[in-house]
């Protein structure tokens, strides 16, 4: 009897150690929502704003933002090792969340060029603004995302995982917003180069105050790094990277899907293919049925690896793109195909920071810092470039099959080759690139296998060490 009693005192403090506050949740999200709105207005609608209203070269526009992810590999790298080095009085990555103030304001500007410029100034402006905006902030708040969730929530990873995966529904629910709203807004006020500056205005304002409030309300626990300040060196970060191979693997995932989401052809899809870029709202308003698989992500964590459960999303999406291809002007067949194809965004955009944790985990049980900076930029570094040749991409294959660039802001007729590559980028080259996604997140299955062997070898070690530290010499009379 006395043994259920303490038995349940355990768990009733267990599950008291493991609830996450409401208003803490929400305050964490905050820069989530604002920097996924960000995301959503450059990734989905920069292409179609330098085609259709500053009359660039497509080819010439992924061009540029290809080479600006060049420049953002290598502020990656170095974002990773300046936050692994980071320690103030607010904490290791907190300090870092202003970059969100930087991300807006420089997002602004991206969007307040002028058709009238030479092409030269719009070239240079864009590379620009597009550089600031990810190579610089961004990566900044990439790269201090992990280590200030660990520290803003003590390495709970009961916390961490609820967090990451209700916290999915918020992100979601926040992106969802702008995507219903932007191309509506979009129809009505981007006829021009100064209706594009007051669209972005209308959600760069708001998005500005609501992304600071994670700095302000959530506070880093110093008893993470409390006597344990672990210094990391350039060479330790070279070695993580020969080593950890898992971390090359989780790189290739992530930077092939933002691949995927950097070739930014719904918006040419549903301008040349279905005919009505209003449509492209409801896309997102039927995502909302989605939002009951996030609240699933726990109970399924418990039953299988995060690679698995990539590897399953992942084949989902891949269906989903075949029925988008075979679709195509069926509006109503092509939604069902764009769900399907959703879905994978759930597991890959909202889950990083568990598997950066066992990245962690792999570099600690190798005698290294766990370095989760470092270890978060290399799928950081891999998702700007992946992101970037997605746009590149884009843009050569539309120039390539002759697609018509315009100062215009109209509609105008597009050649069928022009056509045809719409659709095969808003479907067939995204399911290749899920395939080699499905084979990567088999390989990184194998990572959670070996978690409670590192995690006990780990432990074994400390246990070890603080046995063998020699005690205090006893004082003399």
């Amino acid at each position: 009897m006395g043994l259920r009693k303490e038995k349940t005192a355990e768990q009733k403090q267990k599950n008291k150690a493991d609830h996450l506050p409401v208003g803490k949740f929400f305050a964490w999200k905050s820069r989530d929502v604002s920097l996924a709105a960000m995301n959503t207005i450059i990734l989905g609608y920069l292409m179609i704003y330098c085609t259709n209203t500053l009359g660039m070269k497509a080819a010439l526009v992924g061009t540029l933002l290809m080479a600006s992810k060049i420049f953002d590999g290598i502020t990656d790298l170095f974002a990773g090792y300046l936050v692994d080095n980071t320690h103030t009085k607010w904490g290791k990555a907190r300090p870092y969340e202003f970059a969100i103030l930087g991300v807006w304001l420089c997002t602004i500007l991206l969007f307040s060029a002028s058709p009238e410029w030479s092409n030269t100034l719009k070239a240079v402006w864009v590379f620009a603004m597009y550089t600031f905006v990810f190579s610089i902030f961004s990566t900044l708040l990439n790269a201090n995302g992990t280590p200030y969730m660990i520290r803003a929530f003590s390495n709970n990873r009961a916390q961490i995982t609820k967090c990451s995966s209700f916290g999915g529904i918020v992100s979601m629910l926040g992106g969802m917003v702008v995507s219903v709203s932007f191309p509506i807004l979009m129809g009505k006020l981007a006829t021009s180069a100064s209706g594009w500056r007051t669209l972005i205005l209308i959600y760069a304002i708001p998005m500005m105050l609501l992304g600071v409030c994670r700095f302000i309300f959530v506070k880093e626990d110093p008893k993470i790094d409390e006597g344990n300040p672990q210094r990391v060196s350039i060479k330790q970060v070279l070695t993580m990277l020969k080593k950890n191979k898992y971390c090359w693997i989780y790189a290739g995932i992530m930077g092939l899907y933002q691949l995927i989401v950097g070739l930014g052809a719904g918006t040419y899809y549903f301008t040349y293919i279905i005919g009505d870029i209003s449509k492209f709202g409801i896309v997102s308003v039927l995502s909302v049925i989605l939002l009951p698989v996030m609240l699933a992500f726990p109970t399924m964590m418990r039953k299988m690896s995060i690679g698995k459960l990539f590897a399953i999303f992942t084949g989902i999406s891949i269906v989903g793109y075949a029925i988008v291809f075979f679709g195509d002007a069926n509006f109503s067949i092509v939604l069902i195909g764009i769900i399907l194809s959703t879905l994978l965004n759930l597991p890959l955009g909202y889950l990083g920071a568990l598997v950066v944790m066992q990245l962690a985990t792999f570099n600690e049980y190798n005698n290294l810092p766990r370095m989760e900076g470092s270890a978060g930029v290399v799928s950081g570094f891999a998702s700007k470039v992946g992101g970037g040749l997605g746009t590149f991409l884009c843009g050569i294959l539309l120039t390539a099959s002759g697609f018509v660039s315009t100062t215009s802001s109209s509609t105008v007729a597009q050649p069928e080759s022009a056509i045809l590559m719409i659709r095969m980028l808003y479907s067939i080259i995204p399911l290749i690139g899920c395939v080699i996604i499905l084979i990567l997140s088999i390989m990184l299955s194998k990572l959670s296998k070996q978690m409670p062997m590192m995690e006990a070898a780990i432990q074994a070690r400390i246990a070890n060490e603080t046995t063998e530290t020699p005690a205090e010499p006893a004082a003399q009379n």
